[in-house]
């Protein structure tokens, strides 16, 4: 019987459909019966930080759904995706409500079971590849981990360098613009000096930042649950990153599609959205 968990992939990933989705296929192909949850309604508070009733109202909701999930489906473990909401959940959240369930983040979980992943990853990817690492999560290793996964992807040739940038992840350094601006430029230095076909991404603030690179440089931006859905044979596009990268606003919005556009509304998409798809990574 398939072990049951809840996969808790936080707010902002909802972006990158194609990691989320990536991401439960992997964790279904490691034997797990997966229930995912995210979006604004499990968020876990760190928007409200600086108003402590609000923070603390969003976390006592969330961990009383995790609570209330976990009872329904049995499943006793919940497995996060983003640092903030991790790293949220056993320094504040856990203190004003008890979960009920175990916390174990997504690369722990996967590397635990990693020769049982290993066994899908059919699809060589002849790629050479640097690892863009952070290290500011200091709760879970994760880059080593994330390396460990990326090793065992057949033809991928994975560049060892001891380069780690500040915070945990990119959108860290948003609010200081000339440090983003220096870890946006290392970025092309370090995938110059390594003649990387690509650079992987660990999160996905980091990956939203950076891939709108493919603009302008040699190299590819990419997930490493992309990598390792490649090789598994899935077939994810990061739809983000084709928008990113657009020549036009117009394109952006063929990309988007009327469906889309009319979904969220034509001004929103116009003036809230194209916004951060049309600005460029500053290095």
């Amino acid at each position: 019987m398939s072990e049951k968990v809840v996969f808790w992939y936080g707010c902002n990933v909802v972006r990158h459909g194609d990691i989320i989705h990536g991401s439960i296929e992997i964790l279904r192909a490691i034997g797990l019966e997966v229930a995912p949850v995210g979006g604004p309604g499990y968020c876990c508070g760190t928007t409200k930080d600086a108003n402590l009733r609000a923070a603390d109202g969003m976390a006592k909701r969330t961990v009383e759904k995790f609570n209330d999930l976990g009872a329904t489906l049995h499943a006793d473990k919940v497995v996060t995706w983003c640092p903030s909401c991790h790293r949220h959940m056993g320094q504040f959240m856990s203190g004003y409500t008890e979960p009920q369930q175990s916390m174990s983040h997504f690369t722990q979980i996967v590397h635990a079971q990693r020769e049982r992943l290993r066994e899908c990853l059919v699809r060589r990817v002849e790629r050479r590849v640097v690892l863009h690492k952070h290290f500011g999560f200091r709760e879970v290793a994760v880059n080593p981990l994330v390396e460990d996964l990326l090793r065992m992807i057949p033809g991928l040739e994975v560049v060892s360098t001891d380069s780690a940038v500040p915070g945990h992840m990119c959108s860290a350094l948003v609010s200081v613009p000339q440090a983003l601006k220096d870890v946006t430029r290392g970025v092309c230095e370090l995938a110059r000096s390594s003649t990387a076909d690509d650079v992987v991404t660990v999160f996905h603030s980091c990956q939203r930042l950076l891939c709108g690179l493919e603009s302008s440089e040699s190299f590819r931006v990419i997930n490493y649950v992309s990598l390792l859905g490649e090789s598994m044979g899935l077939d994810l596009v990061d739809e983000y990153k084709q928008w990113k990268t657009a020549g036009s606003e117009d394109e952006v919005m063929d990309l988007v599609g009327p469906e889309r556009v009319a979904k969220l509304g034509e001004n929103f998409v116009r003036e809230q959205l194209m916004p951060e798809l049309r600005r460029a990574p500053v290095k």
